[in-house]
């Protein structure tokens, strides 16, 4: 008890030593009980911080002027503003106050109204059983008095906290008979429409849940969820009501994701949000932003579902949000990371998972059982190290992707180094092949004619007389130019003829046509577009050759390039 006082008083001291500036102070206490009244009802549902401003001016002011009547009504109010900001210590503080002083007066009415708001406080911050306790004596209270309404307030508190804690058809029992007593009490279905709203909103989310717990009534259920969430949709609607009829938008694309139909369902999310701008004040984002991304998962776009649900937590976080089913989130976020083959991510958001679960209450670790059930996920620790593991595998298949993408990397680099080099020596070859045709073309050709004038043997002048007409006629462009047809050209037999081209020319007789051939090739090619336009195969066969390939080599070994490479750059020369 003693650190309970001096926990309150601790309280009390931090209340009257913050909150505003001396002039904003001044200026509303100045104001009368009336007046802050007015103000305080006039901001509660746009402007929170304002708001507590106000209620805290009220409670001083009445501590101050020792009103014990104020006192007890600013005590309700900052009540009502802590619950609001989720500070459930300062809250339980002031409506500890106004239950105290409504049992000094023995005023029974407001007493219960102190021990419903203490349950909705309990409600708030998940100690759902001492919420029940509290709504139970309220309900004690209320129920033999002729304040009906007030009775169904507190029967709608009792089904959602058994709407929390899994016990659907009892919180379904609550929410039916305050839906009857608004329907058979229009005055206070008029009277109190956000309530009557609020009755058809919680059938529709029990229903959607009793989908969930009983997969063989699915459709049933759902079918219900409708019934109630269309009407609540019509009726809001008539009523303008904003915040409510966003709820069941929302509610009408859960339910259509739950039947399947989840282009639809996508499109109600879309129209609630559109809705949720043009009052920021709402906080329904977070939830909507759950079930846009949880409708990308369902459809496999994954990326698009990362965004929302990050979108999500990071709302989460900032409102203070811990529920299991904003828990829900680290599970999608996970399933998305393993579906992208991102285990790293995955085990993030599965260790947040884990340490929820660790620091909730036993109900929230049974909702969260409930939802690892329905995601197929077993252990969460076994389900880590098989991530881990995965994720280790992943990295030493990544290093080894690595040693071979840089060995390749490596080889490419010295193919192209040794390409170019060759490029460059087949370019030098090219130029000192054309430097030397120009030489030839400039110097009259004397071989034949001055070799006789040295040599005195007749046969051989007379062979070397008959070589040179028949490199003049380009015989030996002959198909069958062997040495038997040569011979016979330069009216001689082919010993003969042999020995003169190895004497005279240096040469054996295969080398000696051979090369005939390639140096026609070099000069025609140079000269003659039009042969140059020809195909390898075409020009080897007007050259005598048998082959292109038979061409091509003895062309490489003539001028160490070949006649691709030739013919190529003779044409850039020439463009």
């Amino acid at each position: 008890m003693k650190i309970k006082s001096i926990f309150h008083i601790l309280i009390f001291l931090f209340i009257f030593s913050s909150s505003f500036s001396q002039n904003s102070n001044d200026s509303l206490r100045s104001m009368s009980y009336d007046s802050l009244e007015d103000l305080y009802y006039k901001y509660r549902s746009s402007d929170i911080k304002e708001t507590k401003k106000i209620a805290v001016t009220y409670y001083k002011k009445a501590v101050a002027e020792q009103n014990e009547k104020e006192i007890t009504k600013g005590a309700f109010f900052n009540a009502i503003v802590y619950d609001a900001l989720s500070q459930q210590d300062s809250a339980h503080y002031f409506i500890d106050i106004y239950i105290s002083k409504s049992a000094k007066i023995n005023d029974s009415a407001s007493y219960a109204s102190g021990m419903y708001k203490k349950g909705v406080i309990f409600y708030n911050s998940r100690n759902f059983h001492q919420a029940i306790v509290c709504y139970t004596k309220a309900y004690e209270l209320s129920k033999n008095t002729d304040k009906k309404y007030k009775l169904t307030v507190i029967s709608n508190g009792v089904g959602l906290v058994k709407n929390q804690l899994g016990q659907r058809k009892q919180a379904l029992d609550h929410f039916k008979e305050n839906l009857a007593f608004f329907e058979q009490n229009s005055n206070a279905k008029s009277k109190h429409k956000l309530n009557y709203l609020n009755t058809l909103n919680n059938l529709g989310s029990a229903y959607t849940h009793l989908s969930e717990d009983y997969p063989k009534f699915k459709e049933a259920y759902l079918d219900s969820a409708t019934f109630y969430n269309e009407r609540g949709l019509k009726d809001s609607t008539k009523e303008n009501d904003l915040e409510i009829n966003t709820s069941f938008l929302t509610r009408k694309g859960i339910i259509l994701q739950k039947q399947g139909n989840y282009h639809e369902a996508h499109q109600y999310f879309a129209m609630a949000k559109k809705q949720l701008k043009k009052s920021p004040t709402l906080n329904q984002l977070p939830i909507l932003q759950i079930y846009t991304g949880k409708n990308f998962f369902l459809t496999e776009k994954y990326d698009k579902a990362i965004e929302y649900l990050l979108k999500a937590d990071s709302l989460a976080e900032k409102q203070k949000i811990s529920t299991p089913f904003f828990e829900e989130t680290y599970i999608l976020l996970a399933k998305c990371y393993e579906e992208k083959n991102d285990p790293k991510n995955a085990i993030k958001y599965y260790n947040r998972l884990r340490e929820k679960n660790i620091k909730n209450d036993q109900t929230a670790r049974e909702i969260l059982e409930i939802l690892s059930k329905q995601y197929d996920i077993p252990s969460l620790k076994d389900k880590i190290n098989q991530l881990k593991n995965q994720s280790t595998e992943q990295e030493q298949l990544s290093k080894t992707l690595l040693f071979i993408s840089l060995g390749l990397i490596a080889l490419l680099i010295l193919s192209i180094f040794l390409y170019r080099r060759r490029i460059q020596r087949n370019k030098k070859s090219f130029d000192s092949i054309l430097r030397n045709l120009k030489k030839e073309e400039n110097t009259i050709k004397e071989t034949h004619t001055t070799k006789p004038n040295i040599i005195n043997d007749e046969t051989v002048e007379k062979i070397l007389l008959g070589l040179q007409k028949f490199e003049e006629k380009k015989l030996f462009l002959h198909k069958n130019c062997n040495i038997n047809f040569v011979a016979k050209k330069a009216h001689t037999n082919k010993t003969y003829l042999s020995k003169t081209l190895q004497t005279h020319k240096e040469k054996k007789f295969v080398q000696y046509i051979t090369d005939l051939r390639i140096d026609y090739a070099l000069v025609q090619l140079k000269n003659d577009s039009k042969f140059r336009a020809y195909d390898i195969k075409s020009i080897a066969d007007e050259l005598g050759f048998n082959t292109s390939e038979s061409f091509a080599k003895a062309f490489k070994k003539r001028t160490e390039i070949y006649p691709s490479f030739y013919i190529k750059n003779l044409n850039k020369l020439n463009s």
